[in-house]
């Protein structure tokens, strides 16, 4: 049998980790279990009253699954830009034809879905309480399942375009973490080198706006003009898209089993004219 590689050991949980935000060991723990965790690694019961936000990478790869099926799109190629541990770019590969590149400026983060990548999965741990941490083990599917998946440290505002333009696009919970994120959409519309013409882009985002990430000059949005963000975005992107559907998408980050980190991401799938 196959020992699964150890991405997280639970001393590192412990230790002081002076890294960035997003990317200390506590944090990308937490992240692999939004990601890839089951609902009862999750929560201590399935009737947890937060369960119905499990599964937030998974129900974002399903609504594009589903726009691209409604739209007729073929979707052989995509990109999974601010993808952290990896989770939405394996459930896509589930479904994309060939090929998905994820791309986040953590290098960590990067290392660490490239070795679930390459290993089928691995074990890290996750906190119970105090100095206390229970091991989780993880799968992907395995290469003759999905597509190729592969991932790159880069920033979102400065992609690097690729040989081929992709089918489909994915910014989740990474516009508000940007430092120009209309420079950023930008990249996407004035040209085919990132997304083709007929090509899928979702955006998901919380709006949870801070300064240390983005001057507020760059917020999308006016107080001045009572413009929320979702609204500032539609006017952005209505110049070279049209919008195939709205809602919005609940997640959950688990800190213990009796703390949550709650959120509801604004969500919208857009085809380029």
């Amino acid at each position: 049998m196959t020992v699964p590689p150890v991405l997280l050991k639970g001393d590192e949980l412990l230790e002081h980790d002076p890294g960035a935000q997003y990317d200390t060991s506590r944090d990308l723990s937490k992240y692999l279990l939004m990601h890839y965790g089951s609902l009862e690694e999750n929560f201590t019961r399935t009737s947890h009253p937060l369960a119905y936000a499990h599964g937030y990478c998974q129900r974002l790869s399903d609504l594009l699954q589903s726009c691209a099926a409604s739209t007729g799109t073929v979707v052989a190629r995509a990109l999974d830009v601010g993808c952290n541990v990896g989770g939405l770019s394996h459930a896509l590969s589930r479904w994309v034809r060939d090929d998905v590149l994820g791309v986040d400026a953590s290098s960590r983060s990067v290392g660490i879905a490239r070795e679930l990548t390459a290993n089928g999965g691995g074990t890290f741990s996750v906190i119970e309480e105090g100095p206390f941490y229970r091991e989780v083990r993880i799968r992907v599917a395995d290469p003759g399942e999905r597509a190729r998946v592969r991932f790159a440290v880069g920033d979102a505002n400065t992609l690097q375009a690729q040989e081929h333009a992709f089918d489909a696009v994915v910014l989740s919970n990474v516009l508000d973490r940007v430092w120009r994120p209309e420079a950023c959409l930008a990249q996407l519309s004035a040209s085919v080198d990132f997304l083709r013409a007929g090509g899928l882009m979702m955006v998901s985002c919380p709006w949870a706006w801070l300064a240390e990430y983005t001057p507020p000059g760059e917020w999308l949005g006016s107080s001045a003009t009572r413009t929320p963000s979702a609204e500032a975005l539609k006017t952005l992107l209505d110049r070279d898209f049209d919008l195939i559907t709205e809602s919005d998408e609940a997640g959950v980050l688990r800190e213990n089993p009796r703390e949550y980190n709650y959120f509801e991401s604004h969500v919208t799938v857009w085809r380029k004219r």
